[in-house]
């Protein structure tokens, strides 16, 4: 591996390859009007481990059988067992959101992937993008099968670079259960800090379930990783 930098107490782990891949693979069309981005092409991004591409309707049967109960119970929501209609509709209201401008749902695809071309391992997602104030939630998910492979850390570096350097923003939130430690330390990873916690009733479980926010700004990632 390239050399790396730890800082903020070993909290964050960066990559100067993964950056040189996120500068060099960024291909994303746009123009400003009003400080607000008007889409004429879905972005693609390519990082050492993953790409990053949209979501077609031919990943739906992917998506209902990497949906798993242990997934489904990370997320917000989300039920379970996850039909293929329910990821067809999921599909397709990813493309409304980005054409309105609400949010950006990657497929990943993971890279070292024996038998497979293009096939999704996963979801992460910019939602919620406020414009006017310049911030937006972060969310994403992983199939069990490939877990433990660095791919959350790696998509989660990728898309927080693209939605500084490209979208603009100046603020990234993510929510996180307070039991899942994995998804903890891939965001600790990234930079993003502990900002409080909610407790909120989730419909699915039919419990208050206790989430942790994390936040990352930009300037942060001026002054520290130096992008």
């Amino acid at each position: 591996m390239g050399k790396r930098c730890r800082i903020n107490q070993k909290k964050v782990y960066f990559d100067k390859r993964v950056q040189q891949y996120i500068i060099d693979n960024i291909i994303f069309f746009c123009s400003l009007t009003d400080d607000r981005p008007t889409h004429t092409c879905f972005p693609r991004i390519n990082g050492l481990l993953v790409n990053l591409r949209e979501l077609s309707i031919y990943d739906a049967m992917d998506i209902s059988r990497l949906m798993t109960y242990n997934i489904s119970r990370s997320l917000w929501e989300v039920p379970y067992p996850y039909t293929v209609e329910n990821a067809l509709n999921f599909i397709n209201s990813s493309h409304r959101d980005f054409k309105s401008l609400k949010a950006i749902n990657f497929a990943i695809h993971y890279k070292i992937n024996p038998g497979s071309v293009n096939r999704l391992v996963g979801i992460i997602s910019l939602k919620n993008i406020d414009y006017d104030n310049k911030k937006a939630n972060l969310g994403y998910w992983i199939g069990e099968d490939y877990w433990g492979k660095g791919i959350a850390t790696e998509s989660v570096a990728l898309v927080i670079n693209y939605a500084f350097s490209v979208v603009g923003l100046e603020e990234i939130c993510a929510y996180v259960y307070s039991e899942n430690k994995a998804s903890i330390r891939v965001l600790e990873k990234n930079g993003m800090t502990k900002k409080g916690e909610v407790n909120e009733h989730n419909q699915m479980s039919r419990r208050y379930q206790n989430s942790i926010k994390f936040v990352i700004q930009r300037r942060y990632i001026t002054d520290k990783l130096k992008f």
